[in-house]
């Protein structure tokens, strides 16, 4: 290679290496920042191929909407009643020249923005009861009126942040957990106590259905007993005007049988009678031939 050539291939690398050390892309995603001795220089918000000093750096900041979900925040409420609440913001930087002022990074300005969006939660939600955080009130539009108000106030906060909160919402809102224990306690106590409620009325019932079977058996009993009374009255009176009548027309016969009916119920193979023979019991003996 000749030194002619060779100059030129030097040259051809220092300024390869000057533009490589100059020029910088711009993601459509990202805007960029360029620094000169950590001093800000430029603010580019459009994407493509750009230039700068060799010198200089460039820091990046995300252009799209952003989402921080903050750590729970606890709340007083209105009526003195302590919450924990879970909200996330959406937000845009919107000036990445301010934010690099105020915070350095994307993640020191999170950091500002999530105490204003805390301090904006606790300062609107105590202005409320828990009954109208939690279920609305009488304001069908209550919470979402809420919500815009901490936007509202927290995006006015932010404004020399160099960044824009788009909306603020509430995920949850739950009582600590000591409140949480007490309330549980007095659920369980309130649902035992019905639950007594329940079983004493049971128990009355019971008592109640019980005392009215017993009363209808007995009188279904009774009912029956004057039946079988009446039945076997009327049966004894038929018995004996058949016996009557039998008697009547042949008594000697009539005794007879009788006799031998009271024979065959009070004499069995282990039967001993202690009697005289001439007891009125043998008298049909006693006239056998």
């Amino acid at each position: 290679m000749s030194p002619k050539q060779t100059v030129m291939a030097i040259v051809l690398a220092a300024v390869a290496a000057l533009v490589s050390l100059s020029a910088f892309v711009v993601d459509q995603r990202e805007q960029a920042l360029v620094l000169q001795f950590g001093n800000p220089k430029a603010v580019v918000t459009e994407a493509g191929l750009h230039f700068k000093m060799p010198w200089q750096s460039v820091t990046t900041f995300d252009k799209r909407l952003l989402e921080s979900d903050a750590a729970p925040n606890e709340v007083i409420t209105k009526d003195k009643k302590s919450i924990l609440v879970d909200n996330y913001t959406r937000w845009r930087i919107t000036d990445p020249l301010k934010v690099y002022q105020v915070a350095r990074t994307q993640t020191g300005v999170v950091a500002r923005m999530d105490d204003v969006v805390r301090g904006k939660v606790r300062e609107v939600l105590g202005q409320h009861t828990l009954h109208e955080i939690v279920s609305g009130g009488e304001k069908a539009n209550l919470r979402y009126e809420l919500m815009k108000s901490i936007r509202d106030r927290a995006d006015k906060s932010v404004k020399d942040y160099g960044i824009t909160i788009v909306d603020v919402r509430i995920k949850r809102a739950d009582l600590p957990q000591e409140n949480s224990d007490a309330v549980f306690q007095r659920m369980k106590a309130e649902r035992s106590r019905i639950a007594k409620e329940y079983r004493s009325e049971g128990e009355e019932a019971a008592k109640e259905i019980r005392a009215e079977a017993e009363k209808t058996q007995k009188t279904l009993l009774a009912e029956a007993y004057k039946k079988s009374e009446i039945i076997r009255g009327k049966a004894d009176a038929k018995t004996t005007k058949i016996y009557a009548a039998a008697y009547n027309r042949d008594p000697q016969f009539y005794a007879f049988t009788r006799s031998l009916e009271a024979y065959r119920k009070s004499i069995d193979a282990n039967t001993k009678l202690v009697i005289s023979p001439d007891s009125e019991f043998f008298k049909f003996f006693q006239h056998a031939k």
